[in-house]
């Protein structure tokens, strides 16, 4: 069997990463709103929103993790927000999340100095949350997750 690489993705394998995130979303029953040119514009820009990596076991790809920059005052540095890590269910249980997550550490830029990872799990997936605690991942018992978007995020944009 061929051995599982990771890399971090380039513009040339957007569509490959467009992929993964496709079947992740898939795998979860999840809505899946980004397209191609918006993975290509937002994670292969000038000013880039993500990283990704993508591991692959000779052609065929079988993980992609997506992971942001994020700055905490109260941690006192740099962390990364894992936004996507998705692992094709034939590659499951062989180590390749957690390899992912670390490769993830080593692909933040030089400059920053890493000092946790963020992440969200749903509450109707009980697998991924056992997956991250059993690396070491705690829930944050004194944060509750606040989004904004719609007419409301439209509506303060248009606030002077």
């Amino acid at each position: 069997m061929t051995e599982i690489t990771i890399k971090q993705a380039e513009r040339d394998d957007a569509a490959r990463l467009h992929h993964a995130l496709t079947r992740l979303s898939a795998d979860m029953g999840d809505t899946h709103a980004a397209s191609l040119d918006t993975l290509l514009r937002h994670g292969f820009s000038q000013t880039p929103a993500f990283f990704a990596l993508l591991a692959t076991r000779g052609e065929q790809t079988v993980g992609a993790l997506v992971a942001s920059p994020v700055f905490s005052t109260t941690r006192g540095g740099a962390g990364l927000y894992v936004s996507d890590l998705w692992v094709a269910a034939e590659a499951r249980g062989a180590g390749l999340g957690p390899r992912l997550l670390a490769a993830a550490l080593d692909h933040a830029p030089e400059s920053w100095t890493v000092t946790f990872l963020k992440l969200a799990v749903y509450h109707d997936n009980p697998d991924a949350r056992r997956f991250y605690e059993r690396l070491g991942f705690e829930p944050r018992q004194d944060e509750t997750v606040f989004d904004l978007q719609g007419p409301a995020l439209d509506n303060l944009r248009k606030r002077p």
